[in-house]
């Protein structure tokens, strides 16, 4: 049940970052804002991406957070949940569903610049790589 919390919540992370960003850089070409080929095209669609990284895996952090602080009996089993389903609907029903979006506000300081900053990097080194393929041949 520990690792219950954490590897749902990296898959569906992961998941929503490359989706989102994706899409969100393909709309920000489309409004034409900024130069076709700029770096600020990643910047901006990473940006947009990091609100929906934030929203998604903020309940499977939460879920995450009480698994592991819950107590446990003398085999190591949780006393208040039985893993990460059982979590997410006692929280859903007993305190409602915002309440899985407690700390949406610090886990975005923590999970914006890191989207922000991968898909910017990513997309760029993605550049620089198709250029230096095409200079080779």
């Amino acid at each position: 049940a520990r690792l219950g919390g954490a590897v749902p919540r990296v898959m569906v992370g992961s998941a929503a970052q490359l989706a989102t960003f994706a899409s969100a850089k393909a709309w920000v070409q489309k409004q034409q804002w900024l130069p076709e080929d700029s770096w600020l095209v990643a910047l901006a669609g990473g940006m947009i991406s990091s609100v929906a990284v934030a929203v998604v895996m903020t309940p499977f952090d939460v879920v995450s957070t009480r698994l592991y602080n819950q107590p446990v009996d003398g085999t190591g089993r949780g006393q208040l949940y039985g893993g990460l389903a059982d979590c997410l609907v006692k929280i859903w029903r007993q305190e409602g569903p915002l309440a899985l979006y407690k700390g949406l506000g610090p886990a975005y300081l923590r999970l914006g610049p890191h989207t922000i900053l991968s898909m910017l990097f990513w997309d760029e080194l993605r550049k620089l790589a198709a250029r230096s393929q095409h200079q080779g041949t």
